[in-house]
This record gives C-alpha cells, structure tokens and sequence, in this order.
C-alpha cells in the first residue's frame, strides 16, 4: 500500500478537457475515471449524495484506479439531510455495505449536515457517527470527515464528540459557517474549497491557496493525511488545485 499523505483531487468527475476526443492518445480507449485518475490521487464522489452507487460499481471503480488513488464518498442526502436526522437506519447499512466494496481504496466518508441541522441534534449526530463506525471494522478502515453548515456546532464539547468517534472536522469556507480549527486528535485533516464567490464559483487567489499550502504542509510534517478537494467545479477547480498542489510540492 502507498504511504502517501497528501490527497488531493475534485468534487466530482471533472476533466480538463471537453470531450473524450480530447483525451491523450494513451486514454483514447480509457473510461473517464482511469483518465482522471492519471491526473489526480482521489475523488470526491458527490453523486453519492443523490443515489447510492450499486456495490459493483463500486467494485468496478476501485479496479478502474492506481494502487495509490483513494476515493471520498459523500454520505447519502437520505441521511445527512432527513428531518430533523430521522433517517432509517436500514439506509445507513445499505450506503456502508455499497461503499464498502472499495476495499483498500477508501479515503473519506464525507458526512456533510445542511444549515438547518444545528447543535439541537447534538445526540443524533452522535449516533449517526456511531453507526457509521459500526459498519467501518472491516479491512482499511474509512477516515470519517464532518462539515457542518452551522456555525453552533463549533464548540469543545462538539470537538471532543469528534475526537470520540475518530472523526475529523472538515475545514471549509463556506459563508456564514466557515471552519474555525480541526480537532486536536484527528487523524487527517480534510480541506473543502467552495470557492471564493457564491454559488461554487471563482478563483481563489495564488496569495489565498499559498496559506493553504503552508496549513497542509504544517498537517503533513505532524504525520497527519491531508485530503483536499476543490468544489468550485463552476470555476476555476482544475487550475486551483494544480497550483495548490505545486505549493504543497515545493517546499
């Protein structure tokens, strides 16, 4: 297995090119994936959020990769955005079993809250976390990352629950719930770029992304993995993390 410690890919399948025409003669025959794949080390599978991936397509996407690409799979909208978190568990066991059949290529379970869950539902966000574990014993274990979209949830007490479930607090830039610290005995540190505009768009500035290299290079000399991932794909995704990758590289 590969000791990488930095991750850093898109939200989503995005390419830099427009069409498979496009592609370098060596990918002509190649999925969008494996070509993908040549470009980046990991993935955030969003479209995991709308529909749950068949366990073969899982299987499938885990063959289509290196030995050194892991993938980031977005827990389903069923349950991070249930009423008031009243999912069924039944949805949660039929996620993990599908998720699981990535086998050694597991990098996060991205389990993303919208603003209207606040620290209301401190108790179902702690067995939600709980279950997740439960069905995260099997071969290399998922990193689990949390973004909250409300900023009441950054308080010790919320940090220290993280810390009990081996979970991470995902730093993010979204307006009005911006990540302030990741908690001190997580396991990786997660990055999520939004972009600086509203609506996943923009480009962050060379300024903007060399702070972020220097806080992921401090992660990286703790002996922490660093997943990045850029969700402003209405921008300038692509380009952002060629530089912030470069930065990270350099020094």
């Amino acid at each position: 297995m590969s000791d990488t410690l930095f991750y850093c890919g898109l939200s989503g399948l995005v390419l830099p090119v427009p069409n498979k025409q496009a592609f370098p003669e060596a990918f002509r025959e190649a999925s969008r994936l494996q070509y993908y794949a040549s470009l980046f080390n990991s993935i955030e599978v969003n479209s995991s959020f709308y529909k749950v991936p068949m366990p073969a397509t899982f299987r499938k996407w885990s063959l289509d990769v290196p030995d050194d690409f892991v993938f980031t799979v977005k827990l389903n909208r069923d349950i991070t955005h249930a009423k008031a978190l009243a999912y069924k568990e039944a949805d949660v066991t039929r996620f993990m079993q599908a998720a699981n059949e990535t086998g050694n290529k597991k990098g996060c379970l991205l389990v993303q809250f919208p603003a209207s869950i606040t620290d209301e539902y401190y108790e179902e966000v702690d067995l939600l976390l709980h279950r997740l574990q439960q069905h995260n014993q099997t071969g290399k274990p998922w990193q689990i990352a949390v973004e909250f979209r409300n900023s009441r949830w950054y308080n010790k007490q919320v940090y220290a629950m993280l810390d009990e479930h081996k979970a991470c607090m995902v730093l993010h830039d979204m307006s009005n719930s911006a990540t302030a610290v990741l908690n001190k005995k997580a396991g990786v540190a997660y990055f999520r770029f939004h972009g600086p505009e509203k609506g996943y768009r923009g480009s962050y500035s060379n300024d903007v992304l060399k702070r972020y290299a220097a806080l992921i290079q401090q992660q990286l000399l703790r002996g922490r993995q660093v997943f990045a991932y850029f969700n402003n794909t209405l921008g300038d995704a692509i380009g952002n993390l060629y530089t912030l990758r470069d930065m990270v590289a350099a020094d």
